[in-house]
């Protein structure tokens, strides 16, 4: 018997309810369940309507694309030991990949930066915490599984297979938040063949271990096109001027509201979402649980109304969308004008510290011998040829080949609309 989950990506997400008992005991875990009220793509709402996508949508499908490859590997007859470990470890790597983003903040990315604690070291510390209960339900289930979910998140497990499966060039994260974040933005960019990509799937033995790698003569073109598919994502979704824009003003305003708790005033926010603003690394468990978006988006409608002019203008700004304008300008340049910029906005009657940024958005498509010392798993994408020999993608592909160890960027300058004339004129003079 089936619990059936209804997705717009994947159609019917099935997880059997005796087989898959242990994800769907961990789904109810408030640790989960708090997902819902973070939105995958943090403030890209604001530029494309329909991205209001949860977290937990992307980690309900993360674990069916395991799931999926799992069975796939099953059906390929491997090897004894092999056949062993993919069943005995089935509900672990499905418990893993379901898990996945349960350490996120608020708004994802946008304040993981803020605060610089990586979303990877909270889902550990959730994972190993006695007092969670998604540590309990795990512990239930077998008492090695909190840490061997530690492992793969710190890549340091073995098979690393499933280190790759879920956090690589080639993991079912990736796959399930293109498919996902280009239907919910409305885009077309992010879509490549993920049945015959998982179908070109395959395992194979390395030293000691084993190496997930793309059946050359199947799956090179669909490997192609699911990098290239990020590649696209990136370039216009995820680094859109008007969503870094809109980042940039949310980072200012989040600024400023630390620099006035700092200095004592009296602002409008929960425990929790002050914690996280002036002592990141002091949050606790119960901490962490209690923010989420509507946690920052209701404090962000309160401030709207302080006394502090720049707060207040900033969250205006941010809840009738008036964004800040960006100018496409590189580093070098900007530090040229930096002190012409600070003048121009100190006359405007505008502090340099929250309404002048220089954001740069970067990408890397695909790096070549990305291994990380020290560590099982790489991030390299593998062919298996017909010899049985393993080949890195970047040797088979000029597609490939021409974005490999190549990092995209683009810098701009983000500022009030009541400074666009000026700042066009003074860059054009």
């Amino acid at each position: 018997m089936d619990k059936v989950f209804r997705d717009p990506v994947h159609d019917l997400i099935k997880f059997n309810r005796a087989h898959d008992a242990l994800v769907l005991k961990l789904i109810d875990t408030p640790q989960v369940q708090r997902l819902r009220n973070i939105r995958q793509l943090g403030a890209g709402s604001i530029v494309y309507p329909s991205a209001t996508h949860s977290r937990f949508s992307h980690a309900l499908g993360t674990a069916f694309l395991m799931k999926r490859v799992l069975e796939h590997f099953a059906e390929l007859a491997p090897p004894p030991p092999l056949a062993r470990t993919l069943a005995e470890d089935r509900e672990l790597f499905l418990a893993a990949a379901l898990l996945h983003d349960v350490g996120h903040l608020p708004f994802s990315h946008l304040l993981e930066d803020f605060a610089q604690i990586p979303h990877e070291t909270w889902t550990v510390r959730i994972v190993r915490h006695p007092q969670s209960e998604l540590h309990r339900v795990l512990t239930e289930a077998n008492p090695r599984y909190p840490e061997q979910i530690a492992q793969l998140f710190n890549r340091t497990f073995k098979p690393a297979f499933a280190v790759k499966l879920l956090s690589s060039q080639l993991d079912v994260d990736r796959m399930e938040y293109l498919l996902r974040d280009s239907l919910c933005t409305g885009v077309t960019y992010g879509y490549f063949d993920v049945n015959w990509l998982i179908h070109s799937l395959r395992l194979v033995q390395e030293n000691d271990d084993w190496e997930l790698a793309i059946d050359w003569r199947k799956g090179l073109h669909t490997a192609e096109g699911y990098l290239l598919a990020r590649y696209y994502m990136y370039q216009q979704v995820y680094h859109h001027k008007t969503a870094r824009a809109a980042d940039v003003l949310m980072r200012k305003m989040l600024q400023r509201a630390a620099d006035l708790l700092r200095t004592g005033y009296d602002l409008p926010a929960i425990a929790p979402l002050q914690k996280l603003l002036v002592t990141p690394t002091e949050l606790s468990l119960d901490d962490h649980l209690a923010l989420d978006d509507t946690v920052v988006l209701f404090a962000v409608k309160s401030w709207c109304g302080v006394s502090d002019r720049i707060l207040s203008d900033l969250a205006q700004r941010f809840q009738q969308r008036r964004l800040f304008k960006t100018l496409d300008i590189d580093e070098s340049r900007y530090q040229d004008y930096a002190e012409k910029l600070v003048q121009l906005a100190r006359d405007a009657g505008f502090d340099p510290r929250y309404y002048l940024a220089l954001d740069r958005a970067a990408d890397d498509p695909y790096k070549e011998g990305y291994f990380l010392k020290g560590l099982l798993a790489g991030e390299n994408i593998f062919l298996l040829d017909n010899k049985g020999a393993l080949v890195e993608l970047s040797q088979a592909s000029d597609v490939t080949r021409a974005v490999r160890n190549k990092t995209y960027s683009q810098d701009r300058l983000c500022f009030p609309e009541e400074l666009r004339d000026k700042i066009v004129a003074l860059f054009s003079a």
